[in-house]
């Protein structure tokens, strides 16, 4: 069934975006019965022909700079413009604000901790940034000392809640553990997001903090695409996106058979993406929650999962790192990286695969990434280059894994 909504939002997009407008000769709009009658996005359309992408209605505002401009993360090792209204942003985050606090008393003014990924400024790392309800921590260089001493921080700044990578929960919760460390009295909720979240990582992070702890399911694109509620199920979050799931021939599955994720925004009309495809693959489950939310139930089986980075003394290292030098080169020279994938061979030895814009001189992106890469652990490391001119999912999973351990 093809909603209003559901219609003027892909009427917008096919009437005012360069990318879409090339393909509406195409379409026989008197025939369209559904979001199955519209082709595919995929992640290499939004990062070869990213502009394009832009509503006419807002490239003025994008010219003056009035718009929301942030680079997807790199975790499925492709980094894209993804350009937000203040007021559409606001609108899609709403529902999971709403259901943040009907699930879990969350408020947006309520103190929260994170970690992040990029520097702002200079040449060195700022390790974390404090504002009136959020303290965020750098990735960069951590060992067990210095997560110790985030933790001793995060309890005397007192937060209701955290938005955490599974890994990064696990780092600290192996902390707490060997040190016998104080749990945060007021925290009472941790959000879980952008890798995958199995059942026994969920359970480690809930006892060890003590804490009630929630899976969302999303993307710098669509914002967020399904949140879990207190019965342990990932609704997906219909207000703000459309959720299919189709297999390989581009054929929507049944309920409760697995394929490729695809996804069309309801709220974004600034750079709106239709049938795009995330490069996850999951299931609907035709089941009645007991939570009481209709909305249909993914369920991921296949999404940002990584290997460890692995040191010359045993320590594991969260991949992220690498993830942190591709976004501080994309701010140093603006969509350099387009594509990378890390490949670890020895304890020393690394391969970087990158994608980069043709107008740019490959040697001082590499020099910059190796700028970047600030892990003092890895201080010994051999770093050879390979500058590609596309990188090729992995056949199986039709996925592009960012980085692999040979070790």
């Amino acid at each position: 069934m093809f909603t209003k909504r559901q219609r003027e939002i892909v009427e917008h997009a096919y009437k005012t975006t360069k990318f879409y407008k090339k393909l509406e000769n195409k379409l026989e709009w008197d025939n369209i019965k559904g979001m199955e009658d519209f082709p595919f996005t995929c992640k290499d359309n939004l990062v070869l022909q990213n502009e394009e992408f832009i509503s006419d209605c807002y490239v003025a505002h994008y010219i003056q700079q009035k718009l929301i401009n942030s680079h997807t993360s790199g975790s499925t090792g492709k980094c894209a413009n993804v350009i937000w209204s203040v007021q559409d942003c606001r609108k899609s985050l709403l529902p999971l604000w709403l259901k943040r606090k009907k699930y879990y008393n969350v408020n947006p003014h309520d103190k929260y901790c994170y970690f992040f990924t990029t520097r702002n400024s200079g040449k060195k790392d700022i390790e974390e940034e404090k504002f009136e309800y959020a303290l965020g921590f750098c990735k960069s260089n951590l060992n067990e000392n210095k997560l110790v001493e985030i933790w001793n921080k995060m309890r005397t700044f007192e937060p209701i809640w955290m938005n955490l990578q599974p890994s990064m929960a696990i780092l600290l919760c192996n902390v707490i553990k060997k040190y016998n460390l104080k749990n945060i009295s007021t925290l009472k909720y941790i959000e879980l997001t952008g890798e995958m979240l199995f059942p026994e990582t969920k359970y480690f992070i809930q006892s060890t903090m003590n804490v009630r702890v929630a899976n969302q399911y999303g993307c710098m694109e669509m914002n967020s695409i399904a949140y879990e509620c207190p019965k342990g199920s990932l609704h997906c979050m219909e207000e703000n996106v459309i959720v299919e799931v189709v297999d390989k021939h581009g054929q929507l599955v049944p309920d409760g058979k697995e394929g490729e994720i695809v996804v069309s925004t309801l709220n974004n009309f600034a750079m709106p993406l239709i049938r795009y495809k995330l490069g996850d693959v999951g299931r609907i489950i035709n089941k009645k929650c007991a939570c009481g939310n209709r909305a249909r139930i993914l369920e991921l089986t296949s999404g940002r999962n990584n290997d460890w980075i692995k040191d010359m003394n045993g320590n594991l290292i969260n991949p992220y790192i690498f993830v942190r030098c591709v976004e501080n080169v994309n701010k140093m020279h603006e969509h350099a990286i387009l594509q990378f994938q890390i490949i670890q061979f020895s304890y020393s030895d690394f391969l970087v695969k990158l994608v980069i814009s043709h107008d740019l001189d490959e040697n001082v992106i590499c020099n910059c990434f190796i700028d970047n890469l600030w892990q003092d652990s890895l201080f010994y490391l051999n770093v050879q280059f390979d500058i590609c001119s596309k990188l090729i999912p992995d056949k199986g999973t039709g996925k592009l894994q960012w980085f692999i351990s040979k070790i």
